[in-house]
């Protein structure tokens, strides 16, 4: 397909939507006649005078009628598989300017630990709860742990870890989450990544460490996707544990 094609195959499918697109690739396959016109193209869609002309036109411009039937096939495909992603994937950011379709660092993490039925994975370079800023994300942890989530939490060092561990036994909850460092095999690699998965469904990848900063003050940006990346990020982490990168903290 020109460039010209394409152009008007997409906005074509855009205005059509999914079950238009199909009636009419099977109205087209059914007719024998070689010259369709605007306004059967109108009575099979319900487009109007001028998009019907230029579907004409994009029609007028294929060879056969079944080339167009593929491409508009291919295009739908397209058009679902948008939709799909757009719905599975969403902004996440801390900062000082409220956005449309835009969710908070603070609020995301603790719908996902809230939400969780089965596992959660937080990875993360540092944790601190500098003026119990943390509190509301500890405090969703500690729940999750108690209706028999499992809890693993991956950071660079033990600081954190040992941070973490001394506010469960504080707060007197006796399952513990799994706690593992970074033990790195080349000079000056650390594990700088941060990120958060739900129960093999759900991952937020973000530049938000876990401190009351991060999640309230600073600009942090991040991304929320439900699907399969998910589970794939979860065997990398797998891995690194059975590898010996990731190491439990007694």
């Amino acid at each position: 397909m020109n460039t010209k094609q394409k152009v008007s195959l997409k906005i074509i499918c855009e205005k059509l939507g999914d079950s238009k697109i199909n009636f009419l690739i099977n109205k087209l396959q059914e007719s024998e006649k070689k010259d369709i016109t605007t306004f059967e193209i109108q009575e099979w869609t319900r487009l109007s005078t001028d998009y019907s002309q230029e579907f004409l036109e994009l029609l007028n411009s294929f060879q056969c009628i079944e080339t167009l039937c593929l491409a508009m096939e291919m295009q739908n495909m397209l058009e679902i598989k948008q939709l799909e992603y757009n719905k599975n994937t969403k902004l996440i950011m801390t900062g000082p300017i409220p956005g449309k379709n835009i969710g908070y660092t603070l609020g995301n993490f603790q719908t996902l630990l809230e939400t969780a039925k089965k596992e959660i994975i937080l990875v993360g370079y540092v944790f601190n709860n500098i003026n119990n800023q943390m509190d509301p994300i500890i405090e969703s942890l500690l729940s999750a742990t108690s209706r028999g989530v499992n809890v693993k939490i991956f950071f660079q060092k033990g600081n954190s870890s040992n941070s973490l561990h001394d506010i469960w036994k504080k707060s007197k909850n006796n399952i513990l989450p799994e706690l593992y460092v970074y033990k790195p095999r080349e000079k000056n690699s650390v594990l700088h990544a941060k990120v958060i998965i739900k129960d093999q469904t759900s991952i937020l990848v973000t530049s938000a460490n876990m401190t009351g900063s991060a999640m309230t003050k600073n600009i942090e940006l991040g991304i929320l996707y439900d699907g399969k990346l998910a589970i794939d990020a979860r065997k990398m982490f797998s891995d690194l544990i059975d590898e010996g990168f990731m190491v439990p903290v007694s």
